[in-house]
């Protein structure tokens, strides 16, 4: 459905099955000011971020560089992250009951995302889980992120990031100021950045707690902020959307 993952594993049945469904966790949701990102606290509760956290120990991560990408890294190359990829249908439905109530009912062409001009709605989270550890020194640099378009129509808008860990000095995620904002998405430069942001250009900084959720649109510019020691540990997925009026 997707590209190629990075570094694929295998969930155990045991570990999905016990992200529960039995309503025990009790989120709260605010609003990042200045990016229209919102922050869902306790959208895992402690043991369930657990229950991951104990299924990745033994996992083996391979290093990316500092754009993300793992086609761009090369030994000796400075590691941005660690990265494995796990698919999860089972998963991916409990984080869509869970974020429905969250979500705008359908997306159109004011809304702040590429959405082509046509109207969406969400319809599901994408199954791919991608688990990223940073460790010290590790980093992304200021980047947007890109969208899904799967053979069925449908197609990812909005960026899901889960947080497992953060045990670190720095590390935070970082919303930049965008320069591109007023220029339609089709005359936009997506790339990502060559260097890191200036103090002046973070527009708001999220220090995460294990269980929280952030959700952005793909096309918010942002970077997670050099670790300086420790680690942090975050789940990346994505909502799925199709078109109004599909059948």
């Amino acid at each position: 459905m997707f590209a190629i993952p990075v570094n694929p594993f295998e969930l155990s049945e045991e570990a999905v099955g016990r992200i529960s469904a039995d309503d025990s966790w009790a989120p709260i949701e605010s609003e990042l000011p200045n990016v229209g990102a919102r922050l869902i606290r306790h959208f895992l509760t402690p043991a369930e971020v657990d229950v991951l956290t104990a299924e990745l120990a033994s996992q083996p991560f391979v290093p990316v560089g500092l754009d993300g990408d793992a086609a761009n890294y090369a030994d000796g190359d400075p590691v941005g992250h660690l990265r494995a990829t796990a698919e999860s249908e089972t998963l991916a439905a409990e984080f869509y009951r869970r974020l429905r109530t969250f979500l705008s009912s359908d997306v159109g062409p004011d809304d702040p995302t590429d959405s082509d001009g046509k109207p969406w709605k969400p319809t599901a989270v994408n199954p791919r889980m991608r688990f990223i550890t940073y460790e010290g020194g590790g980093l992304l640099v200021p980047h947007y992120d890109s969208p899904y378009f799967a053979p069925d129509g449908t197609r990812t808008l909005l960026t899901v990031v889960v947080y497992l860990s953060y045990e670190a000095v720095g590390g935070e995620t970082r919303f930049i100021a965008d320069e591109q904002n007023d220029l339609p998405f089709a005359e936009r430069d997506f790339s990502d950045w060559t260097r890191p942001a200036k103090p002046e250009e973070i527009l708001s900084t999220h220090r995460p707690e294990p269980g929280d959720v952030l959700l952005f649109w793909h096309r918010t510019l942002h970077d997670s902020a050099p670790i300086v020691e420790g680690t942090k540990t975050i789940l990346r997925t994505d909502v799925l959307y199709e078109p109004v009026d599909a059948p």
